[in-house]
Parts: C-alpha cells; sequence; structure tokens
C-alpha cells in the first residue's frame, strides 16, 4: 500500500475510480452523444445593479480565449515556449500561483512535438530558476493521441503537450482527505495561467480531460511514485 493511500484513502479510491484506461473509454465518451446542449441559468427576479465590461488588456486577453482541437504543426520557438512556461514560475521568491498551506502539489511536464531543438522530446519545468530539464523521449502526436482520449477530434498536430502532475502527500499530509479537492483546484490554477499566456501568446489550446493516467505516467517515468495524473492541455496554432 503507497504512503498517500494510508493518508487519503477516500480521495484514492475516488481516484481508481475515475482512472481512464483503453477499456473503460468507451463508457466516458458515451455521455457526448446524448449531452445537453443548452445549460439553464439561474435566475432572480430583480436585476439591481448592471455592470459594465472592461476594456484593459487583460479582460480583452481573456475574452479571446477559446478552446480549439485544429492545429497545424506550428513549430514554437524559444521566447513563445519561454512564455508559455513563465506562468508557473517563482520570481524573486515568489510563486505565480497560490497553493493550500504553501505545499504546491502540481508539477509541470510537457510532451514536445513541435519544438524548436526539442523535438519529441519530454521536458520538466524548474520553476526556482525557470529551465527546463529534458527528462526523456516521447513518440509523434499520432503515436501518442490515442491515450489522451482526445485523439478522435483533434485535427493537425499540435506543438506542444502540457502535463499537470499531482503528488497528492505534499497536501494530504496536513489537509487529509480535503487535501484532495485542494490538489485538484490547483491543478485549475495553473490550466488558467497557461490558458491566458496561450492567448496572449495568439495561439490555439484545449484541455484534455481524458488521459489515460497510468499511461501517462510510464511515458513521464512516473509509474513507480505516488504521482497522479490531473490534466492535459495541448497548445499550438
Amino acid at each position: 500500500m503507497s504512503k498517500n493511500q494510508n493518508l487519503s484513502p477516500l480521495f484514492n479510491l475516488f481516484w481508481e475510480n475515475t482512472n481512464l484506461n483503453d477499456k473503460n473509454i468507451l463508457g466516458f465518451v458515451d455521455g457526448f452523444v446524448n449531452e445537453e446542449k443548452n445549460i439553464e441559468q439561474i435566475k432572480y427576479p430583480t436585476k439591481d445593479l448592471e455592470l459594465d465590461y472592461p476594456k484593459d488588456k487583460l479582460y480583452k486577453i481573456m475574452k479571446n480565449r477559446q478552446s480549439n482541437r485544429q492545429y497545424n504543426n506550428y513549430q514554437i520557438n524559444k521566447k513563445q515556449l519561454s512564455s508559455l512556461f513563465s506562468c508557473f514560475a517563482q520570481v524573486d521568491n515568489h510563486r505565480l500561483l497560490s497553493s493550500a498551506g504553501g505545499k504546491y502539489p502540481i508539477e509541470v511536464y510537457a510532451l514536445c512535438f513541435n519544438v524548436n531543438k526539442f523535438n519529441n522530446k519530454i521536458v520538466y519545468y524548474n520553476y526556482e530558476d525557470n529551465s527546463l530539464s529534458i527528462v526523456g523521449s516521447c513518440s509523434n502526436w499520432d503515436d501518442i493521441k490515442s491515450i489522451t482520449g482526445a485523439g478522435d477530434v483533434i485535427t493537425g498536430e499540435p506543438s506542444i503537450m502540457f502535463i499537470f502532475v499531482g503528488f497528492p502527500n505534499r497536501v494530504v499530509s496536513k489537509y487529509g482527505e480535503r487535501g484532495g479537492r485542494f490538489l485538484l483546484i490547483e491543478s485549475g490554477h495553473y490550466i488558467q495561467n497557461l490558458l491566458l499566456r496561450v492567448s496572449y501568446e495568439k495561439m490555439r489550446a484545449v484541455e484534455l480531460g481524458g488521459l489515460f493516467d497510468n499511461d501517462i505516467k510510464n511515458i513521464l517515468g512516473l509509474e513507480n511514485s505516488d504521482a497522479i495524473i490531473t490534466l492535459g492541455v495541448i497548445c499550438g496554432k
């Protein structure tokens, strides 16, 4: 039994029950066929204050963000790569993301498909000194997409796939089962930061919520660790 199972058995059970693989992926995508397209907003009888939309640069960046599933094998250069990874950085001993108890249970990896000098490399982001370490090699997108849960709806080849890896022990050791919830919330912080940078760079991105957990862990060389795969994001043009 792994350490994180002892610390948070309920969170671990939830995670095991929501793992995806080539055996249960069809059940996962069945829900897409008959999904409800119209979401009914909550309505209250009065509108007590009409708000104004901001006119600043940040709002424009947010407004331009959209999920996109079409890519054209665009080659990312070092400047763009630096821009994308910068949103996870530590600057002057200050992280650009919040974390429950300062535990920072999320680590950032990426599979590079069309990245200048890093094609078919797996990299890890060192937030302390804003650098990348090559941790292995990966196949091209066509060979990887079958374990992303979204391969059939993605056309063309993206430039890079970010993978947000969680280490539950860091946070459940302080917060118990509740720490599992905090870890997932923090994964959302990382993705939101990234999507804003993608929009700023006038690039495209889409979240991948159907990654095959164990297959991705094996690719990253984390199969013998307590790491969990939270979400992925592919980016390109």
